[in-house]
Order: C-alpha cells, then sequence, then structure tokens
C-alpha cells in the first residue's frame, strides 16, 4: 500500500513546485501587487510543469510499466508537497508581511463584491451576501493559507488526472 519512491517523487517534486509557487506570489509582493488576488493565479502556473516532471521521472527511473493508478498516486504525491509546501510559505508571508498585506486583500475584495452585488444577490441572496462580505473582516493568515492549499489541491487534481492518462501504460 506505502510505496517510499512514490513518497519520495512526490516530496521532490511537489516541494519544489511549491518553492516555485511561493516565489513568484513573493515577487508579486514585492512589486505591489496583491498575491493573494487575480495576480496570485500566475503562482499556479508552476503545478502542471512539477506533477508531469514528477510522473516522468517515474515512470522513466522507477517504474517503466506506469498504470493509471500509479501514476495518479504519483501526481497526487505532488499535487498534495506542492499544495502543502506553497500554503505553508504563504501562511509566514501573511503573518511577517502583517495585516497591511490582508487588508489589502480585505478592500480588493470588497471592491469586487461591491461591483457584482446584483449578480451575487441573485445567486446567494441577500442574506447570504451580507454575511460573506461581514465575513471578509475576520480573514486571518491561517484562512489565507488555507484557502490557498484547496486551490492548489484541487487544481493539481485535474493535472494529475490528465498526466496519469497521458503516462499511462
Amino acid at each position: 500500500m506505502f510505496n517510499q519512491a512514490i513518497t519520495r517523487v512526490g516530496i521532490r517534486y511537489g516541494v519544489t513546485g511549491g518553492l516555485v509557487c511561493f516565489a513568484i506570489m513573493l515577487l508579486l509582493y514585492l512589486l505591489g501587487l496583491n498575491p493573494f488576488g487575480d495576480y496570485g493565479r500566475y503562482s499556479f502556473i508552476p503545478i502542471p510543469f512539477a506533477i508531469f516532471w514528477g510522473i516522468r521521472y517515474y515512470k522513466k527511473f522507477i517504474d517503466t510499466e506506469l498504470g493509471f493508478a500509479r501514476g495518479m498516486r504519483v501526481g497526487l504525491s505532488v499535487t498534495f508537497y506542492t499544495a502543502l509546501s506553497a500554503s505553508m510559505l504563504v501562511f509566514i508571508l501573511a503573518y511577517f508581511a502583517g495585516p497591511e498585506l490582508i487588508q489589502q486583500h480585505v478592500n480588493e475584495m470588497k471592491a469586487l463584491l461591491e461591483q457584482t452585488r446584483e449578480e451575487q444577490i441573485k445567486i446567494l441572496g441577500e442574506r447570504m451576501y451580507e454575511q460573506g462580505y461581514e465575513a471578509l473582516d475576520s480573514i486571518t493568515p491561517s484562512m489565507l493559507a488555507a484557502d490557498d492549499f484547496v486551490k492548489r489541491f484541487f487544481g493539481g487534481l485535474i493535472f494529475a488526472l490528465v498526466a496519469a492518462v497521458f503516462y499511462r501504460k
């Protein structure tokens, strides 16, 4: 059940992918942009590369008869470690950058919600819209890190599926 080779490949390529994702977020922060907003999506670009390279390495050097299930496990391992390492570093950035960075993100999210108020009320209802708007004031670094982890993991899950199909025997 537990395969150390899959874990080693997942850690090697996942942590490297997570570091590259964080480097992009850090660069955005240093350029004065909001790394948690729309520009933060650029930090998702390394995820498919890490997954494809991880599965390719595993197939080339460890298991040349790679099937879909094992390829999916390798892809999930890389995805998990990418999301975990990037979100831990996002937490550290949000914590040490201070409340100014989080407040900038909250202000941008509130402006976006106000621009799309009518559509949001149609979809969610008035009460849910107001609760969501008020909840923005209580965002913490751990909430940003958890949100980042979930987005990266489920985004990487799709690429892991594609890569497992591509590299199967």
